[in-house]
């Protein structure tokens, strides 16, 4: 019993003792707990392509600045310029059927028996408005940024910082999306890094600080089972880091081992264009096969602001109009609106009902260009003869 508990002690003392020694070591080298997880991180293999552009980053590192209040009233341009007026096109037994036939002749395995011979049951025409508005805004943000070199270039204006949206800045073109950075005025502060806390050097991620690494070469079979010594490691398992060249630490990615770098705000100006759009038409049209160059623009209008739609025909488009106009102004709450434009598109449409033999159908005749969606046409030739 007594002989367990010496043993007992003895190794309790000689844990406490390679503790201590441990705890010495990290001390002498000015390493604590926490830096090593720093050290660790800073190691990620992502840090180094990061640090080549000092404009990257996620996108949670971004930091939105509302854009300041500014009253605008929009125009009545809508009052004095009105929708214009559309009637539906009204197409004739004739127009249907050769339309039909131009359709068919165009398919390389439909028949136009059907197209000859149906029974035109009824015509009804109608017109389909298709309502866009888009809305060209820019938005602002910030993000801490750092790199070793100061920043070049003047500061304009000099010893003055500027607010996010202070700094002058113009979009190439209206309605086309584009991103800018911007290194912000006097922001520029030379501080510790933050991924070697100064020191310049961090942990080598590949042996963990010790300069060692397993070696791969250990050992190796030969003829009647003996073992060759490993001329690297001399067969005790471990080679020097080639990485850290045994030393256990390299230089820091972000400072390149000079210990401070030169910390700044960095600006993110974007401008995107958001588009809202409504198509007012009857519930059994396909509206996923109508595209706006098919119908003739009745009323279009850009602006700062622009004024809803109210004098159309249409009551729906007048309600459709005023819901996205109001809905665009409270989006976007940290953005700025530049401009808005929308439009109003009139799409003819003739919707045909016919029977054929004992088969009753439907199908449609719309667009400009007298285009024809008929699902499922029932006449299709063999592949066969």
């Amino acid at each position: 019993m007594c002989t367990s508990n010496a043993k007992l002690s003895k190794a309790m003392d000689q844990v406490l003792e390679d503790g201590m020694q441990i705890v010495k070591w990290l001390f002498l080298t000015g390493v604590d707990l926490i830096a090593l997880r720093i050290f660790r991180w800073s190691e990620d293999s992502q840090l180094e392509k990061k640090l080549t552009d000092s404009t990257s980053g996620e996108t949670h590192d971004w930091t939105n600045i509302p854009a300041p209040r500014v009253i605008k009233t929009p125009d009545d341009y809508e009052l004095q310029n009105p929708v214009r007026s559309v009637s539906p096109e009204i197409l004739t037994e004739k127009e249907v059927r050769n339309t039909l036939m131009a359709w068919v002749r165009h398919k390389l395995h439909y028949k136009n028996e059907l197209a000859r011979k149906m029974e035109i049951k009824e015509i009804i025409p109608s017109i389909i408005f298709y309502y866009v508005l888009d809305t060209f805004i820019e938005q602002r943000a910030l993000k801490f940024s750092c790199q070793q070199s100061p920043i070049l270039g003047a500061a304009l204006p000099p010893n003055k910082k500027l607010k996010a949206w202070e700094v002058q800045c113009f979009p190439v073109k209206y309605f086309q999306d584009e991103t800018k950075y911007f290194h912000m005025p006097n922001s520029d502060k030379k501080g510790m890094c933050i991924s070697c806390y100064g020191r310049g050097l961090v942990l080598c991620a590949t042996c963990w600080g010790s300069g060692e690494i397993t070696c791969q070469k250990a050992s190796s079979s030969e003829r009647g089972g003996m073992l060759s010594q490993c001329p690297v490691c001399t067969a005790n398992n471990t080679t020097d880091c080639e990485r850290c060249a045994a030393i256990g630490h390299i230089q820091c990615l972000r400072c390149g081992g000079m210990g401070k770098v030169w910390y700044f705000t960095n600006l993110k100006v974007e401008y995107v264009t958001q588009r809202r759009d409504k198509l007012i038409a009857e519930e059994d049209f396909p509206t996923s096969i109508l595209q706006k160059d098919h119908g003739m623009v009745i009323y279009d209008r850009t602006s700062e602001l622009v004024t809803p739609i109210s004098t159309c025909t249409e009551e729906e488009v007048n309600l459709a109009s005023q819901l996205l106009v109001q809905e665009s102004h409270f989006s976007w709450p940290d953005s700025r609106i530049l401009q808005q434009k929308h439009t109003l598109t009139a799409i003819p449409v003739n919707k045909v009902l016919f029977t054929w033999e004992d088969l009753s159908g439907r199908f449609w005749i719309y667009g400009t260009k007298r285009q024809i969606y008929f699902k499922n046409y029932p006449l299709k030739k063999s592949w066969w003869p």
